[in-house]
């Protein structure tokens, strides 16, 4: 993948439902796609007329990553704050970034500062800024994005990585039967996925596949390994179609495509599609997780690509169906 657009993706700040500096740079990776957009949800591309009528294969992955948003004055200048992803600590650490809820491009952020913040027992931030505006204001890590080798090292690879994926697999398949979906807020308010879902329900008849991906902690994932992606049918305690993702995971071995079988600990928001469709959930690990800096590895992202377009071309043939 073009290493100027994964800096791009990583640096770039969106938290919640604040998407717009990430998606205006998916927007241009995917020129010529045509976009159903829903503030406060999801941002939806497919190819041709026919739209989401056509749609049998979907690939999923949510843009936001960790970070918070501000909110009324504080007592001792600044803001109180709602944090989400970390311990107040980490972001108190580290150099911070704010924007507006409504930006549309990462030009448009400011530099911010977190402090610790005590209220009873609970530790809290305490964000200070002059640009700051209480209620609209969020922020998040201000890390400058390295590749060296085969490591890419900045903050948010959860999960712009798999969107990253997810977009070139996309442009690779090329095909009007396979959409792709952005989801906001996985972060902090999963539940927001079920406004697509509630979408797909209604205008997606044809719709018989999710794959959704995103980044766990290595720690997280059972035989982690950075250089390889997964399939996993676990996630935490929710089942994902372990039966049809076994199946997958065969076939695609038989193939010899790159990838292991494993469960994680942790969960991601395939489950709320799993009513829908049957569902494949790919995980890519990363070497630390919802820091302001932390590593992935370049073969495992394009190793991704190939395990996801691989997925949807083997559906596709109905040797699964």
């Amino acid at each position: 993948m073009d290493h100027d657009f994964l800096k791009e993706l990583t640096e770039a700040p969106s938290v919640a439902t604040a998407c717009g500096p990430v998606l205006s740079v998916l927007r241009r990776r995917l020129d010529g796609w045509d976009e159903r957009h829903e503030p406060d949800g999801y941002s939806l591309f497919t190819l041709g007329l026919a739209g989401l009528k056509g749609v049998k294969a979907l690939l999923v992955a949510h843009v936001d990553e960790i970070g918070g948003c501000a909110y009324g004055p504080h007592a001792q200048g600044g803001y109180h704050t709602r944090i989400w992803g970390t311990a107040a600590p980490t972001f108190a650490q580290a150099q911070m970034q704010g924007f507006d809820w409504l930006a549309q491009s990462a030009n448009e952020a400011f530099p911010v500062s977190a402090y610790l913040d005590t209220e009873g027992d609970e530790v809290r931030i305490r964000l200070q800024g002059s640009r700051v505006q209480p209620y609209r204001t969020g922020f998040t890590f201000r890390t400058a994005t390295a590749i060296t080798g085969d490591a890419i090292i900045g903050k948010a690879l959860d999960p712009r990585i798999t969107d990253a994926c997810m977009a070139e697999a996309a442009i690779r398949l090329n095909r009007t039967d396979v959409a792709l979906l952005f989801v906001m807020a996985e972060e902090c308010a999963m539940d927001v996925a079920r406004k697509a879902v509630t979408l797909l329900q209604r205008e997606a008849p044809q719709l018989e596949l999710v794959i959704n991906a995103d980044v766990p902690g290595s720690h997280n994932l059972g035989e982690a390994s950075l250089d390889l992606p997964a399939i996993r049918v676990y996630e935490g305690r929710n089942l994902i179609d372990p039966s049809f993702g076994i199946r997958m995971s065969s076939a695609l071995a038989a193939k010899g495509v790159p990838h292991h079988l494993t469960g994680a600990k942790s969960g991601s928001q395939t489950i709320l599609f799993t009513p829908i469709a049957r569902a494949l959930s790919i995980a890519l690990p990363s070497d630390g997780i919802h820091e302001a800096s932390y590593r992935m590895s370049l073969t495992g992202a394009a190793r991704c690509v190939d395990l996801i377009c691989a997925a949807a071309e083997t559906w596709r043939t109905g040797a699964l169906a």
